[in-house]
């Protein structure tokens, strides 16, 4: 690690113990498969000390906290959040917490994210890039979007751990329907959430899901409903030209501006921040780990450190991946 090199862990998952043991007890093995969830059990994730252990092995001075098994229900969200709000008290240089809602329990959701930010200081949102059937475009998000665009909170998001009508067969719910889901949550938050509330932050993980390949595809569909656009050309895909020509190529990319990324998600796969640099500008792109599922130690998050030191930017923008932007968006001292 270079001396005085600021790293931060925006994507970093956590579960309380006695939450962890109830699931495990659920599953009776490593894995938990339900009609809500898919997720491997690393007993890593319930392990506070070794969650330290290994951030101070690998270098890392602060974890953002958030975890996906909310749509389980009001009483697990309740659970992950006092979890991490204790690991946040306890640690508060260490652990930025994100509050964790059950969007699908309109009234409970609601007084979630109030107790979340009121009574258990809580820095950021956790929410999913689709929380069962609720998409974060349904108008049931509206209220909660009002709040955390009044507080200034950081939105954190993360594919469903098992993406509604996915299958599980050749770990197609990991590696296809995540990114997937990722991406059209992309598509829904630029397209109706943002033109709403200007002021969200939203960060979306595994550097966008599918989105280094479709940003060109997304752009030439992009057609609000305010567009000038021809009757002859409306819903047909748009050139490169007619997006500058009727003006939708500067409103796209006013929205994409507003999204940061995560680097999770690609096994230290090199080629993919690369193609990230190609449609986002590095102050946008943030380090993620994914522990402890796809960084598993210190070893592999040394090994995705590598990736962005050793990336095709400058020293700059490396150290804004690394740690700067982050600290700054999550109000880190």
């Amino acid at each position: 690690m270079a001396a005085n090199e600021l790293v931060v862990d925006v994507h970093h998952h956590f579960m309380p113990p006695a939450l962890f043991d109830r699931l495990a007890a659920q599953a009776g093995g490593r894995r938990i498969v339900t009609n809500e969830i898919s997720l491997t059990l690393n007993p890593s994730r319930k392990d506070l000390e070794a969650h330290i252990k290994v951030m101070d092995e690998a270098g890392i001075e602060t974890a953002v906290l958030t975890d996906q098994v909310q749509v389980m229900g009001a009483d697990v969200a309740r659970m992950l959040n006092d979890g991490i709000a204790e690991v946040q008290r306890k640690y508060p240089e260490r652990f930025v917490g994100a509050v964790h809602l059950p969007v699908h329990e309109k009234g409970a959701a609601e007084r979630e994210l109030r107790r979340g930010i009121e009574e258990l200081g809580l820095r950021a949102v956790a929410l999913l890039a689709c929380h069962l059937d609720i998409q974060l475009d349904n108008p049931v998000m509206n209220p909660l979007f009002e709040r955390i665009q009044r507080e200034n909170l950081p939105i954190v998001i993360h594919p469903q751990s098992k993406p509604t009508g996915s299958e599980t067969i050749y770990n197609l719910d990991r590696c296809v329907f995540r990114p997937l889901e990722t991406t059209q949550a992309i598509v829904r938050v630029m397209a109706s959430v943002l033109p709403r509330f200007p002021g969200l932050r939203f960060v979306m993980p595994h550097l966008g899901g599918g989105t280094s390949s479709l940003k060109g595809r997304m752009m030439a569909f992009f057609e609000p409903d305010d567009a000038e656009v021809p009757a002859e050309l409306k819903g047909y895909l748009k050139t490169q030209s007619e997006q500058k020509r009727f003006g939708l190529a500067d409103r796209f990319e006013k929205l994409f501006r507003a999204l940061y990324f995560d680097t999770a998600g690609t096994g230290a796969w090199r080629p993919a921040l690369q193609a990230a640099f190609q449609i986002a500008n590095p102050d946008r792109i943030m380090f993620g780990t994914d522990y402890p599922l796809e960084c598993k130690s210190a070893a592999n998050i040394i090994e995705a450190l590598d990736v962005v030191r050793e990336a095709r930017c400058s020293s700059a923008e490396r150290t804004a991946i690394l740690g700067t932007t982050a600290k700054t968006l999550f109000n880190i001292p």
